[in-house]
C-alpha cells in the first residue's frame, strides 16, 4: 500500500495538494510518518527510479525500527519508562544550560584589570607552584674555526664590561649572526634544551647557577646568557599564570552570576506565588 503512495508523491505534482498538504506514507502502532519526513532523506537531484528505490527503503527501515520499538516497550515497560526519564531529565538540562548561557553572555563582565590579576596571584601564590625549573635566557651560535678569535668572543662575552659587549655586539652584526633574545617568554629547561642541543643534564645544573655560560659541540659554540631563573617549587612570575588567573577569575564570576540569577528567580517565583511547598 505505501508503495503506490510513495511512488505517487515522487511523481511532479503527486503527492502533495495545491495547499500543501503534508500526506502520510507509513503507519505504525499510532506513529505516522509523514511526506516531508520522505522527502528530506530523497536528494533533489536524484531520479524518479533512484528516488522511489530510495523512499521505498526508508519506509521499510522506519516501519521494521517502529515493530522493534514496539515489541521492546510491550517486553520492557520499565525501561521505557527509565528511557523516558532520562530523556526528560536530559531535556530540561539542555534548556537550563540553554538559558544559563544566554544569561552569562548578557551579563558577565569579562574585564579583568592588573590589579584583579594581582590581587589573585597574591591570595593564591601557593596553587601556582612551579612543577619543573624555567628560566629566561639570551644566546647565539658561533661557527669560528680561528681559535684565537673564538677567544676573543669568549672574553667580550664573559667580561660583561658595557665596552666588551659593545664589541661583541658589532662583530656579531658584521658576521650577520642573530642574538635569540625571549623577552618576557619564559621556558622550560626541556624547551630551552630542545633549542641549545648542548644543554645536556649536567649542563642544567650549570644554568641553576650560572648567568653565563660557554658550551660548545663539534659544529658550533653556544654563547648563553641566563636573564631569570626559578627552580621547580617556587613562585612562578605572575605573566606566567597570568591567562590561568583570568579563566579562573571569569569562571568564579561565572558560577557566581548563575547562583545568584537561580536565587532570584526562586524568590520572585515565591513572592509572586507561583510556587509552594505543600505541608
Amino acid at each position: 500500500m505505501h508503495a503506490v503512495l510513495i511512488g505517487c508523491a515522487l511523481a511532479v505534482g503527486c503527492g502533495t495538494d495545491q495547499d500543501g498538504a503534508d500526506p502520510p506514507v507509513a503507519r505504525a502502532y499510532g506513529n505516522t510518518l509523514y511526506w516531508s519526513d520522505l522527502r528530506q532523506m530523497v536528494p533533489l537531484d536524484a531520479t524518479a527510479e533512484d528516488s522511489a528505490t530510495l523512499a521505498r527503503s526508508f519506509v521499510d527501515n522506519w516501519l521494521r525500527e517502529q515493530v522493534l520499538l514496539a515489541s521492546a516497550e510491550r517486553n520492557l515497560p520499565e525501561v521505557r519508562m527509565d528511557v523516558e526519564s532520562r530523556i526528560r531529565d536530559y531535556r530540561n538540562s539542555l534548556i537550563i544550560y540553554a538559558y544559563e548561557q544566554a544569561v552569562v553572555e548578557q551579563k558577565l563582565d569579562t574585564v579583568v584589570t592588573s590589579a584583579q590579576l594581582q590581587q589573585h596571584y597574591e591570595s593564591n601564590r601557593k596553587d601556582f607552584a612551579l612543577r619543573e625549573d624555567i628560566l629566561r635566557a639570551r644566546w647565539f651560535k658561533v661557527h669560528e674555526e680561528d681559535p684565537r678569535q673564538l677567544r676573543k668572543v669568549e672574553r667580550w662575552f664573559t667580561g660583561g664590561r658595557p665596552e666588551d659587549l659593545h664589541e661583541l655586539e658589532v662583530w656579531l652584526a658584521l658576521k650577520g649572526i642573530t642574538i635569540n633574545d625571549p623577552g618576557p617568554v619564559w621556558s622550560t629547561l626541556g624547551q630551552f634544551a630542545a633549542q641549545v642541543p648542548v644543554v645536556t643534564g649536567e649542563v642544567l645544573g650549570r644554568l641553576r647557577s650560572n648567568d653565563r655560560l660557554v658550551l660548545a659541540d663539534s659544529a658550533a659554540t653556544y654563547f648563553v646568557e641566563v636573564l631569570e631563573h626559578r627552580s621547580g617549587g617556587d613562585e612562578p612570575p605572575l605573566v606566567l599564570v597570568a591567562q590561568d588567573i583570568r579563566t579562573i577569575v571569569l569562571n568564579q564570576r561565572k558560577m557566581k552570576l548563575i547562583a545568584d540569577m537561580r536565587d532570584d528567580l526562586y524568590r520572585q517565583a515565591l513572592a509572586n506565588g507561583d510556587i509552594h511547598a505543600d505541608r
